[in-house]
């Protein structure tokens, strides 16, 4: 469709041509774009689709120019035009080379009258179902435990993408009268990107990453679309890859980006929700507010969003974005700045990121955010440093206390008292009851998802167990901690080769990560592939920076196994377990392996009197297999306090899993 003399302005994506003004806009904000490439761009709008060449161009644009001088300035404008598009030659989303011809504006487009409304072009398609989600969804349903309530997948889209902005805090107004793909309820899965920071001090990078991280937390509350989480998120900070790349990386029906900016005591928000499929913005809006008033801020557009495309709130989301206290400004940047460091998940950020959770407990003693960031803080030190697990659970359990005293619907104070009950109390149906609790509270919250998954697998419970980690992968596609949780809960349900699946994802995403290949070496092991389980041991070790004496003994593995076969290697395994400073548990393996069960027992309890955490793989280690119907087994798994309707079975083989291929440690969440 042309654009006439009565149709003046054209909009594609999030931007929009004024022909008789010539201004380029993005999301309402003006970009600079000098008068040549303004010229190139309202002529491949007015032939849409059309292939324009450069012999039309030279004689619109350069009509007493010689050919090298229209050459260049024809790639010049070029250029410049697809740099205000942020467009790439390579992957074009609104201006492609036609090698040795011209060029063609590729996008979909609107035309309007200055004093109408948009009129979309007949060519814009309504995107299609995000079948990759309703797989796992529908792996879900028909799993042989108790679904969850189907309501968190059944509300209307259109409720959900209007809960989905007014949880952010800074409402995204309607800016188009027609939102097909909302409508369709086809989008059942959102990505928040990294906003921008866009003040003028570097430093404030962590206030466009808390917002960031804010938004993300409060969308996953909701039921509705499912929100992909933090870590995968922001994999593409920076990222040059188009939308529409990006969602179909992450499988998402829509993007929600934007910018933080920061002048005084001034903060500065835009935002804008994206069709993935077409690159259409659905929404866009800027708010500028005092810092402080954020948190009221909320309320206040929550109600505005609703009302607008006539949702009505539940009285508990009400409740839940009502914010009815002033913000401390000290407090929440210092809140922010810990939820930063926490998220690099380092000894030495996690130490950054408690003082600052400190600080701000300090200035504004009843937020309870900050006490459940300095929990979940406590609950990964000691994977990360050598501190005591005790001393650390402890603090991490009076952080969460306080933090639910203040307010108990802190979905993350709960699953830190989740992990407490369960790694440091071994109060296994406490521990369940809260992360059951979590679960009601964020069902969106990918972490808990995987850290109750593994719970579910300890307790040999594997089916559910599998159903857990498939929800966490498809809501944290590109985290390898969540990939390496998925292949340990495959290979405790003895279905090794899927399990390796998931390590390779893991290292895909990660090649530096080191404990993939230690699971790797076990799923070998376990199925009798020994020589092929060396060198993974060996890669973890060298990761580990292990001392020299253990790469030596790992090194003797394959004489060992060359000389006396499966036996060698299992004596040579015990030799280097032995290095270890908690041997007990890794002992008990290897002498049931060799069928010595009075070792193996004698090492078990060893374990059990020294509380190793290892002991808790007790119910679904394969190697404690020729073990299981031995009382003295028996009686410590009821020592332990683990449920005895399965203490004397193998774990369950699932030998169909039905689970999606997106990915044996209690370590590294």
């Amino acid at each position: 469709m042309g654009l006439t003399a009565q149709r003046r302005i054209a909009r594609f994506g999030v931007f929009e041509a004024d022909f008789e003004s010539r201004q380029l806009t993005k999301s309402g904000l003006r970009i600079r774009l000098q008068e040549k490439p303004f010229q190139l761009l309202m002529l491949l709008l007015e032939r849409k689709g059309v292939v324009v060449t450069r012999e039309e161009l030279k004689e619109k644009l350069w009509p007493s120019d010689t050919f090298v001088e229209f050459d260049v300035g024809l790639n010049t404008a070029v250029k410049k035009l697809r740099a205000a598009l942020s467009d790439s030659a390579d992957s074009p989303r609104f201006v492609e080379t036609i090698p040795r011809l011209g060029y063609r504006f590729v996008a979909p487009v609107s035309v309007a009258r200055p004093e109408s409304t948009s009129v979309v072009d007949p060519e814009v398609a309504v995107p299609a179902a995000e079948e990759h989600f309703e797989s796992i969804v529908s792996a879900v349903a028909s799993s042989d435990t108790t679904p969850r309530s189907n309501r968190h997948l059944s509300l209307l889209v259109w409720a959900a993408l209007a809960v989905v902005v007014l949880s952010t805090g800074f409402a995204l107004r309607l800016r188009f009268n027609s939102a097909s793909a909302a409508q369709s309820g086809s989008i059942q899965l959102i990505a928040v990107l990294p906003f921008q920071n866009t003040s003028a001090d570097p430093s404030q990078e962590y206030l466009a990453e808390g917002i960031t991280d804010e938004i993300i937390t409060d969308l996953a509350k909701l039921a509705g679309p499912k929100v992909i989480s933090r870590t995968s998120a922001m994999q593409y900070k920076g990222t040059r890859k188009t939308i529409p790349e990006i969602a179909r990386e992450l499988h998402v029906g829509a993007v929600l980006e934007g910018s933080v900016g920061r002048s005084g005591d001034r903060i500065r928000v835009r935002v804008q929700l994206i069709e993935a499929a077409t690159d259409q913005h659905l929404w866009a809006e800027a708010y500028e507010r005092q810092l402080s008033d954020v948190l009221l801020l909320e309320a206040e557009l929550a109600q505005d969003i609703a009302r607008q495309i006539q949702v009505r709130l539940t009285p508990k989301q009400q409740q839940d974005f009502a914010h009815n206290r002033p913000l401390n400004p000290q407090a929440f940047q210092d809140y922010l700045q810990g939820r930063h460091y926490w998220a690099l998940r380092t000894s030495q950020s996690l130490t950054t990121a408690i003082d600052y959770f400190n600080r701000a407990i300090q200035e504004d003693p009843n937020d309870a955010h900050s006490y459940a960031g300095l929990a979940q803080c406590y609950i990964v030190l000691p994977m990360t440093a050598k501190t005591s697990q005790t001393e650390a659970y402890q603090k991490a359990r009076e952080a969460a206390a306080k933090a639910l005293a203040l307010d108990d619907s802190l979905a993350e104070a709960h699953l830190s008292i989740a992990e407490v009950r369960l790694y440091q109390d071994w109060d296994f149906a406490g521990a369940e009851k809260e992360f059951k609790k979590t679960l009601e509270l964020n069902p969106n919250y990918s972490t808990v998802h995987q850290w109750y998954g593994e719970f579910l697998s300890l307790m040999a419970r594997p089916q559910e167990a599998i159903r857990e980690l498939q929800i966490a992968v498809v809501l944290d596609p590109l985290s390898p901690v969540v990939h390496l949780q998925f292949g340990n809960t495959l290979q405790q349900a003895r279905l090794y080769d899927q399990a390796l699946d998931q390590y390779h994802e893991a290292l895909k995403i990660d090649p530096k990560f080191s404990l993939p290949f230690h699971a790797m070496h076990w799923a070998y092991r376990r199925q009798g592939k020994f020589a092929e389980s060396i060198e993974p041991l060996r890669a973890a070790l060298q990761s580990w920076d292990a001392m020299n004496d253990w790469i030596a003994l790992v090194d003797q593995l394959p004489a060992a196994y060359s000389n006396d076969g499966r036996t060698g290697y299992l004596r040579q395994c015990v030799k280097i377990h032995e290095h270890s400073e908690r041997p007990w548990f890794y002992l008990a393996r290897d002498y049931s392996d060799l069928g010595n069960r009075e070792a193996a027992l004698a090492e078990l309890n060893k374990a059990y009197e020294n509380r190793q955490l290892e002991v808790l793989y007790l119910l679904v280690d394969p190697e404690l297999d020729p073990l299981r119907f031995d009382p003295r087994f028996q009686q410590l798994t009821k020592e332990i306090g683990f449920p005895q309707n399965s203490s004397r079975e193998t774990p369950p083989i699932s030998t169909n899993p039905s689970f999606s291929k997106p990915r044996e440690y209690a370590a590294l969440r």
